[in-house]
């Protein structure tokens, strides 16, 4: 694993950039109350979602904080957080997001070369540095959904994938949807283009990340198409069609099944 400082140095003005992108999304808004398509929430529970998630990222180094041990009762933590906040308006929640985003990055800095780690949901373990790039997917994924509800452009660039998928490959293990999951025994080589390459193994249903062995799969990614496949925003079949997605190797077709062997983030 790379050096805290190194880290910091790329997922900070990262972080940075995209908070102050997802807050003059949010102000700039005609009507906060759009739904947001496929989702129960409008465009501002997305804001007041991102606004409460960012303080879990300085609670969690701290041993605070409200953590699932399953993915799926991340969603019940979201409902309660969203509604404790309050009324607070769109302009208050993009202030917050920019201020706390600045605060937790001072906070993860302030831990020298020694950052602690904590548990995810999920139950696995994550450094506080590399958390951070947890956090750039939420503010880069959710700016999407408010985007794509109000017809807005959101480009996703390819270096803030790679520190996103950088930043989750440690809590992975403990996304992996056991039942979809069970009996797979298979290792996958993701190359992001222009990014770095990811290698995936399932044992068993396990996930293990990092592994050396052979590739069954390798799938060569446009890294926004990725990103969103991989979140389930969008559908694989699009981006198959127009060449963001590409497999080879042993057993290609395990490329088709790769995103539903998680829960959704």
């Amino acid at each position: 694993m790379q050096t805290t400082t190194a880290y910091l140095q790329r997922v900070q003005p990262a972080l940075e950039r995209a908070a102050e992108r997802f807050g003059e999304l949010a102000t700039s808004v005609p009507d906060p109350a759009t739904r947001v398509p496929g989702s129960d929430w409008t465009v501002r529970d997305v804001a007041a979602h991102v606004a409460t998630v960012v303080t879990r990222y300085a609670d969690g180094p701290e041993g605070r904080g409200a953590w699932a041990e399953r993915p799926t009762g991340v969603a019940a933590i979201n409902e309660r957080q969203i509604e404790a906040l309050g009324p607070a308006g769109m302009d208050e929640l993009a202030d917050r997001i920019n201020r706390d985003v600045a605060a937790v990055c001072a906070q993860v800095r302030s831990y020298g070369d020694r950052p602690p780690s904590f548990r995810f949901h999920g139950g696995e373990a994550v450094r506080a540095d590399t958390a951070l790039g947890i956090l750039l997917g939420e503010l880069v994924v959710h700016g999407w959904d408010a985007a794509r509800a109000t017809g807005r452009p959101w480009p996703i660039d390819a270096a803030d994938v790679e520190l996103i998928v950088e930043g989750v490959e440690p809590i992975l293990p403990g996304w992996v949807d056991r039942d979809r999951a069970r009996g797979l025994t298979a290792t996958y080589a993701l190359r992001l283009r222009g990014q770095g390459t990811h290698v995936w193994s399932f044992r068993d249903g396990r996930l293990q990340v990092g592994s050396d062995g052979r590739p069954d799969v390798s799938i060569s990614a446009d890294p926004a198409a990725l990103l969103l496949v991989l979140y389930k925003r969008r559908s694989q079949w699009p981006a198959i069609a127009r060449g963001g997605l590409l497999a080879w190797g042993r057993r290609p077709w395990l490329a088709f099944s790769l995103a539903g062997r998680f829960h959704q983030p």
